[in-house]
């Protein structure tokens, strides 16, 4: 079996993929608030770097649920964390 690590390290190009993504997406105010994004099983979650910008990002993340249907179909909703650099 795979060591968790490896298996840690086969997610690392996905993730940077939907963070340089959504990056391009939002206003570029927010983007720089962007973490990282992290897509899981029917879920995208996203890390934003404080609480009040994790608010605004969950607006912007529903409003653009659709472009995000589109790049991944799997990826039914998102939620926002917050995670200091």
């Amino acid at each position: 079996s795979r060591s968790g690590l490896a298996r840690i390290i086969d997610h690392i190009p996905a993730q940077r993929s939907w963070a340089e993504w959504l990056r391009t997406q939002v206003p570029a105010a927010l983007a720089g608030h962007i973490v990282s994004a992290v897509p899981k099983t029917a879920e995208l979650v996203v890390f934003a770097d404080s609480a009040a910008w994790a608010m605004r990002l969950r607006y912007a993340l529903a409003a653009m649920q659709l472009q995000i249907l589109a790049r991944d179909a799997t990826l039914l909703r998102t939620s926002v964390r917050v995670q200091m650099r």
